[in-house]
């Protein structure tokens, strides 16, 4: 009881929260999404209650459907009913007169025949707007798969047919003092069904529709309003009923990533459960430094470098003056240039002789500093994204600054930018994401700095280079590393038959310094 009262107290306290921050467009929070419209087609057996007998015959429909929030939704249907039967002279013990107007205008009485027992055919062709009410939103957490529902509603029929005695045929229309204009009723509905989901589109049901018929129309269906003898005439026992019961097939209509189910088959609590979920599966952060050196094992490249050697913003061993001996072994920290050194890192420099101008050149020569690696391994910064989302977010803005910083200051310096994502969707899915945040995130450099296209190399890793082992969403998966390229060459958009992957902006930036970017 106490974590169903809990349950209850936070679905409110998500819906004032959302109230509160409505007006912040920044805000993507709404306790009612957007959800998609509802078409289908009905079949099923009419049955006419009142007083005639059972004789069940067809009705065909459509119907279209919209959610109002999670339990009502409103229903539109049309449909074709049809009706035919023979009345039982058990419900009309006495005398049954229909009254013809072409007999009468014949100069007859009117009345034909003395005891009758006619057949009857009719249709109706309705139409009627109800509104629906769901029965399984209880079900909090929990991923609704059969929708018990009611609903109640009103319409309009109109209604035409037959009535047969013997050989003669009669339209219902015909009958006494009988206006044209009641051949249009108003009607109202009512009636329970239940649906199963079939997937996030279709759905399957069955449900029992009552129809009732207001005026005098209302009990003309059968073709017999009058029973009794001729002087004592008197309305049959009572009105027809209509009833039908049928099989309706429902699909959605609309894109998935772009709108919500329909609301009766969704949870209010959903996205506050799916938030829930994506921060336990984030990582625990740990701050554990095995070896001491000042950077954590999550990030430290060189996790057992010895006590007491300095190293760089990977935890890597430096060596300063790029001898292969590091600093912390090294006897000569800045050995000069173009020497072999010894174990120890101490150059073997020879002892001064008296050189030729030739020979003071050539050791000048051997002396100069070895050429600068036009492939340096430097560390770069990573960038992060949003679950299911390509747009470059302005906390990584800085990141790229300092990656800009460098490619200007290198002109000869090309980069790869490799896009990566969590394993949530299929393997094509997280392809073309990983394609789109790559992309993304070269457009924001290109535009904002000026750097030329051709510096960077777009590569993607779609979910199989995750950081972090997890199943589920995770920020460290969703990122785009950077690296300075060697051989690397340039990936085409994946191929797999999706075209369109998460959501974003990857259009080239563009401003000027007096006014921004």
């Amino acid at each position: 009881m106490t974590r169903k009262l809990s349950l209850l107290l936070a679905f409110f306290m998500c819906l004032a929260l959302t109230e509160s921050y409505a007006q912040d467009d920044k805000l993507k929070i709404s306790a009612k999404p957007k959800d998609m419209w509802v078409i289908g087609l009905n079949a099923g057996a009419t049955v006419l209650a009142g007083d005639v007998d059972f004789n069940p015959n067809f009705g065909i429909g459509v119907h279209v459907r919209k959610s109002l929030d999670y339990i009502f939704s409103v229903r539109l249907d049309a449909g074709f009913y049809s009706f035919s039967g023979e009345e039982d002279t058990n419900t009309r013990p006495v005398d049954a007169f229909f009254y013809n107007r072409a007999s009468r205008a014949a100069g007859g009485s009117g009345f034909e025949g003395d005891t009758w027992k006619p057949e009857y055919s009719s249709t109706l062709i309705a139409g009627d707007l109800s509104l629906v009410a769901n029965f399984n939103q209880i079900r909090m957490f929990k991923k609704n798969k059969i929708g018990p529902y009611g609903f109640l509603g009103l319409g309009v029929a109109n209604f035409s047919g037959q009535v047969i005695d013997g050989s003669n045929e009669v339209e219902i229309t015909d009958a006494r003092d009988f206006d044209e204009d009641f051949s249009i009723a108003i009607s109202a509905v009512g009636g329970l069904g239940i649906d199963f989901r079939l997937n996030d589109k279709a759905s399957i049901g069955i449900e029992h529709k009552l129809m009732r018929l207001f005026g005098r129309g209302g009990d003309l269906i059968d073709g017999i309003e009058l029973q009794g003898t001729r002087e004592d005439q008197r309305n049959t026992k009572s009105a027809d009923l209509v009833n039908y019961t049928n099989v309706r097939f429902s699909y959605a209509l609309g894109k998935t990533e772009e709108k919500s189910v329909p609301l009766w088959w969704a949870s209010p609590l959903d996205l506050l459960a799916e938030d829930l979920a994506e921060v336990k599966a984030r990582p625990i952060f740990d701050n554990t430094d095995s070896d001491g050196d000042g950077v954590f094992d999550m990030v430290d490249k060189e996790p057992n470098t010895p006590e007491g050697f300095p190293v760089d913003t990977r935890g890597v061993s430096l060596d300063s003056d790029g001898d292969g001996v590091v600093d912390g072994e090294d006897a000569e920290d800045f050995s000069p240039p173009g020497y072999q050194v010894n174990n120890k890192g101490v150059a073997d420099v020879p002892q001064p002789v008296i050189l030729s101008e030739e020979d003071v050149n050539k050791l000048i020569d051997a002396r100069l500093p070895p050429p600068v690696d036009p492939n340096p391994d430097w560390f770069l910064p990573m960038i992060f994204f949003d679950l299911d989302n390509y747009t470059v977010k302005t906390t990584e803005f800085a990141k790229l600054h300092n990656i800009a910083t460098v490619m200007r200051l290198n002109p000869d310096v090309r980069v790869v930018a490799m896009g990566h994502t969590d394993r949530l969707a299929g393997n094509c899915y997280n392809d073309v994401l990983s394609y789109n945040r790559a992309e993304a995130a070269i457009n924001y450099l290109t535009g904002k700095y000026n750097i030329a296209r051709d510096r960077f190399v777009l590569n993607w890793g779609g979910e199989g280079t995750t950081l972090v082992d997890s199943n589920g969403g995770n920020m460290m998966n969703r990122r785009v590393e950077f690296t300075v390229a060697a051989n690397e060459t340039e990936m085409a958009q994946p191929d797999c038959g999706v075209k369109k992957a998460g959501s974003g902006n990857k259009t080239k930036y563009s401003g000027n310094k007096e006014g921004g970017y």
